[in-house]
């Protein structure tokens, strides 16, 4: 019997991956139905996929040439075809936006096609079953619940990171395979808002419009562009969520807030001259404004979570954990994130694939 820790996004991808290629599968499941992130993402619409994937924008402490294989394993149109053929879920493109939704624009029809898919392969679920302990034992695995204990020879770990707590995500994954000798690049909120206090720009609380970031941390220049919305308590939007890992890392280990600068229009300084009589005090603020911030939302808003397992530690061929054989690593666990558009639901979706074919033909 294969086990998947995890009902998430990668988990059912990896259920239905090892189903499919002829294994027995029980899919253990904290909350009540699975699939919570699934639910929220896009607004309850659900962002199933990119138009285009941009590999080059993911963030990683690994090797990026595996994390780039990792993406390439399952790609991009063939995961299309797998929604629509499969589940006869039929996705539509947002041109301004560049991002795959259903048809139906219900997030909940991606989740439940998914359990229901897994189901009609035979995959067993048990929701309302909090892991509690993962042993290894001669042969195989322990698992020990909330419930009782089972033994198996293969699980899958994808029970996803940090990242908004209140969709199950509470790290137990990550603590466990980090006990079982797994190297853990440090963990962050990622793709979650800022926060400046005090709340300088408040009055401007539901703005919007597009900028361009930039912020400057010791190693390299990171550029954002997209929507800016201006909150009560700070700023997000996808040009902040996509910059918002830099400047949460610096933070991390007590230093200064790294310095994030907004062009506010397409000009720049030298068409702002061009055009205004007002010295360049006016044109500095217009493309280089320095953005008064003082911290973050943390995994309580985040969409994903920064870190986790080195890529290393696992096969890139099938994600097996390379310290321990007949345990698979799979989704936000591991170390790496995209930026938002889909792009981590495709993380998702390849590698908990992956681990699903990996495990079913050891």
């Amino acid at each position: 019997m294969l086990v998947v820790i995890g009902a998430g996004a990668a988990g059912l991808l990896a259920a239905i991956a090892a189903a499919e290629h002829g294994a027995d599968v029980l899919v253990l499941e904290r909350t009540a139905d699975g699939g919570r992130k699934i639910l929220i993402s896009g607004g309850g619409r659900c962002n199933v996929l990119p138009s285009q994937l941009a590999p080059e924008r993911f963030v990683t402490d690994s090797k990026p040439h595996v994390m780039r294989a990792l993406l390439r394993s399952w790609p991009l149109a063939a995961q299309r075809t797998f929604f629509e053929q499969q589940l006869r879920l039929p996705l539509a493109l947002e041109a301004e936006t560049g991002k795959l939704f259903p048809v139906s624009n219900r997030a909940r029809d991606v989740r439940d096609g998914l359990i229901a898919y897994a189901q009609s392969l035979g995959v067993r679920f048990r929701f309302q079953t909090t892991v509690t302990d993962l042993r290894p034992r001669v042969g195989g695995w322990t698992i020990v619940t909330g419930r009782d204990g089972l033994d198996t020879d293969r699980v899958i770990v994808a029970t996803g990171g940090l990242s908004v707590p209140a969709t199950g995500s509470d790290g137990i994954g990550l603590s466990r395979v980090e006990r079982l000798g797994h190297r853990i690049h440090q963990v962050y909120p990622a793709l979650t808002p800022l926060l400046s206090d005090p709340p300088v720009h408040a009055g401007l609380s539901g703005v919007s419009l597009p900028v361009r970031l930039r912020a400057r941390d010791a190693r390299h220049v990171t550029e954002s562009t997209g929507g800016f919305l201006f909150t009560h308590r700070g700023y997000s939007g996808p040009s902040v969520l996509d910059l918002s890992h830099v400047a949460v890392r610096s933070r991390l280990n007590g230093g200064a807030p790294v310095a994030i600068r907004v062009q506010w229009a397409p000009l720049d300084a030298a068409a702002w001259t061009a055009v205004l009589t007002s010295g360049t005090g006016l044109v500095e603020r217009l493309t280089s404004y320095q953005l008064p911030w003082t911290a973050d939302e943390g995994f309580k808003k985040a969409e994903v979570t920064g870190g986790g397992v080195a890529l290393d530690e696992v096969d890139p061929a099938t994600l097996e954990s390379r310290r321990h054989p007949g345990l698979f690593l799979c989704g936000e666990i591991l170390d790496a994130f995209g930026p938002i558009g889909g792009h981590n639901f495709a993380w998702a979706w390849a590698t908990g694939r992956l681990a699903g074919l990996g495990a079913a033909r050891t």
